[in-house]
This record gives structure tokens, sequence and C-alpha cells, in this order.
């Protein structure tokens, strides 16, 4: 069957519109939106540039002419008004090319739309035609030219000269920036991950957060209410970055990730009660300092400040330089001190987790001294109580591509604990090698931030 208004291709419908006319002037992006619509439609511009030297001799010869004509004109004024407009461009055309070195280009534009059902074609038909003409532009809907107006939105490029005859609009240089069609609120970077669509027109949305060439950093913040997808979205990161061989390191509250851990062949580590795997907060790693720097004992102890913060609330400045002397202290019966050759053995290998203080020793110093009975009360759980895991040596090695920190067994109350220490174990990993792609993911991050707030 044929019907001068549409063609059927496996299905689907397609129906064509020209631009034949334009606002004189534009001030805007003529396809804008277009773009930012939701309406399956495929669109070509065709730019065809001109002789200068042919285009101005042309235009020479026609002001002349129209020049003559609007003089002996009579008193018919709308021959006279249409005249004078054909002048008037044609002088500032004329202008731009040999004062602003402006080439002239002729300019086509077709719309094909499709869908798989009728009436909705014909309803995105009249809506297209009300947004352009919203726009200043006319259009002319393809009838018996559906065919050549089809192939015409094909990248084979072929304009044919009996749609080019309707379609043919004159344009100079800078006329062209506004019939740019890609200025919409899509991003798409070449070497990034499928993130979602975006909710004005559907388009793809790919970001490369690792091109430092044109983002800060690569950090990100997931927000939403609950059951909104914050979880699953943070799923499809990790599987797909994991794609990608970028190392990721998880802090999991709601033991929410055990799962993907397991089927992307990651590695689970448990701190709780019932865990048999142990990370001593007192650790000192080689990779906490990047390479080049100095100071592993001035860096771990404001970590540790921080920490223990959260157990024993906020500290004025003495209380803080008064932890700080035991903490010293701690390291010092262990041969460690600001010296960062102090952390080497004899063989010039870093010390292990062994030589390593851990928070009974700590305790033990804080009970020698009348003025920290308040820090000895606090740690008390940590060394011979509920928390008592929290005492021991590590026991855990971190080499692997994905490493899930579950930290549900600590409770609501202890969680913020669970948070701080693996949060300081991935970030030095992170720097433990700048030039590898990293990623550290917090989730509920809002339980420890909302401990520092009073």
């Amino acid at each position: 069957m044929q019907n001068p208004k549409y063609l059927e291709i496996d299905n689907l419908f397609y129906s064509s519109l020209i631009v034949v006319n334009y606002y004189r002037e534009q001030t805007d992006l003529l396809l804008k939106n277009l773009i930012e619509t939701n309406i399956n439609m495929n669109i070509s511009i065709f730019y065809e540039k001109q002789d200068s030297y042919k285009t101005i001799k042309d235009l020479t010869y026609h002001i002349g002419n129209v020049g003559v004509e609007i003089k002996e004109a009579n008193q018919n004024r709308q021959d006279i008004d249409i005249a004078s407009y054909t002048y008037n461009d044609a002088k500032y055309i004329r202008k731009e090319m040999q004062v602003n070195n402006e080439d002239l280009y002729f300019l086509y534009i077709y719309i094909n739309l499709y869908s798989d059902d009728i009436k909705e074609l014909e309803y995105n038909l009249n809506k297209i035609e009300g947004i352009l003409q919203s726009k200043g532009m006319q259009t002319r809907r393809a009838n018996f030219r559906q065919e050549e107006c089809f192939l015409a939105t094909l990248p084979i490029m072929e304009n044919r000269e009996i749609i080019k005859e309707v379609s043919r609009r004159n344009i100079l240089t800078s006329g062209l920036i506004s019939t740019y069609p890609f200025l919409s609120s899509s991003i798409f970077d070449k070497n990034g991950i499928f993130i979602g669509t975006n909710i004005y027109n559907n388009s793809l949305v790919f970001i490369d957060r690792y091109n430092t060439e044109k983002y800060k950093n690569a950090n990100i913040c997931i927000f939403g209410t609950s059951g909104a997808g914050k979880s699953f979205y943070t799923k499809l990161l990790i599987l797909r970055y994991k794609l990608l061989g970028i190392k990721q390191y998880i802090i999991d509250p709601d033991r929410e990730y055990n799962k993907v851990c397991k089927n992307l062949r990651g590695v689970q580590i448990k701190i709780g009660p019932t865990s048999e795997t142990y990370i001593n907060i007192l650790d000192i790693r080689k990779e906490s300092i990047e390479f080049g720097e100095n100071g592993y004992l001035a860096t771990k102890i404001s970590k540790l400040i921080g920490f223990f913060n959260l157990i024993f609330g906020e500290m004025d400045e003495e209380e803080k330089a008064l932890l700080e002397e035991k903490i010293i202290e701690v390291y010092k019966l262990k041969n460690i001190t600001f010296d960062d050759k102090s952390l080497y053995d004899k063989n010039n290998n870093f010390k292990s987790e062994k030589h390593m203080p851990i928070l009974e020793d700590l305790f033990n110093i804080l009970s020698k001294d009348p003025r920290t009975k308040k820090f000895r009360i606090k740690l008390i759980p940590f060394v011979e109580g509920s928390m008592k895991f929290f005492n021991n040596y590590t026991n855990v090695k971190l080499d692997n591509e994905l490493i899930v920190a579950d930290i549900y067994d600590l409770g609501e109350e202890n969680l913020k604990y669970g948070m701080y220490l693996f949060t300081d174990i991935f970030w030095d990993k992170i720097k433990e090698n700048r030039e590898e792609k990293k990623a550290i993911y917090l989730d509920e991050i809002w339980r420890l931030i909302r401990s520092y707030i009073k």
C-alpha cells in the first residue's frame, strides 16, 4: 500500500518535515528544543559553501537592479516593501562577506519522525511543527517526497535536487552557530561508563570520572530517599568499574554487597563480635604516606585523634595534647619515633603488624596517669568488653581488586568506629599508587558525619 504522507519500513512508520523558512534574525539555537524532546526522530542538516567571488558579483548585480526598481516603482507600497527587504538583505550579506570575511552557505534541514503507531506519528508531527513555529521556522510536510527526505536523513550524504529546491536558504558563517544541534544537557565522555539517561531528553549519559583534564577529581555523591535506588546504582558502578579493572573498596554497613563481592570474586572483611578477622587501629602502614614524603608517626597521630574523638567525645586542646603525649609514648615502647627510619628493621624491611602497639598498650599507659582516667574508662569496652575485637593485631591482607568491609555486626551505635577504621585503611590504599585508578564507596556515610555534628 502506498501513501504520500508516510513510509512503512519494518513495521515502523516514517514521515518527514522540511524546514522552508526562518526568522530573518535568530538569537537562539534553532534545534535546541527538538533535541531536548523525547520524540523519536532523525535530523539531517546540509551545508553547501558558495564561491565568495561569484556570490559577491551576483549580489552586486542584484543590488543594482533592485535599486533601480525601487526608484522607478509606482505607488504599490507592498511591492516597494518587499523589494526593500531583499535590497537591504543583499547589501548586508555583501558587506559581511567583504568587510568581516564571512562566507555564504546554502542551508538545508530535514526532520524525519518515526513511530510504530500512525496516530502517535501524527501527534508528534503536529507537536514538532508547533515547536519549530515557536522558534520562527516554517515547515512543510514532505508529502509525495517521503522517500527523498528519508534518504536525506540517513548517514549517506544524499540530498536530492528535488527537495533542495524547497529547503534551500542562505546563511552566513556566523549564522551557522544557531544550527549547531548538540548543545543540550547530555554528557558523553569517550572512555566513560553508562550512568543513566538524561531526564530532560532521554539521552544516554556516559561519564569518565577519572578524566583529570575535564574533572577536578573523581568524587561523586549519591542522594535519594529510602528505596530510591542508591545502593542499586552503586552496585552498577561497582560492576562496570570491575570490568575496567579499577580497584574498588567498599564500606558496607547494611550487608548489601555480599552477593556482588562473591560474584565478582572479591574479598570480604568482616569485623564484629563473632568475626575472626581483625584490624588494628594503631597500625602504621607503609602506604600511609606517599612516595617521597616524610612523617609516618605525625600523620598517624592526626588520624588517631580523629578516631578517639569518636570514642571520647569532643576534646579541648589540652585533652588532645595530653592524648597525643600518651600516643607518642605507646609507640616509643615499640621503638617507633618521629624518625621514619625507626619503622624499618635491620634488613630495611618495613615493620610488620606484630611490631605495632595495640589498644591494650595504650590503655595500660592511660591507666598510669590520673589525668587520663576519663580516657581509660571509655576504652574499657574496646580492650576488655564487647568491642575487644578492636584490640588485636591486623591479620588480613588488602591485595584484591575488590574489597568489601562488612561492619554490619557492629550495630548502629558502633558503626562509626568501623567506618572510620576502614576509611583510613582504604585511603592508604588509594595513595599507594596514584597512577592506578581506584575508588572507595562509603555507603550510608551520613552515619559517620553525624558523629561529628553536635
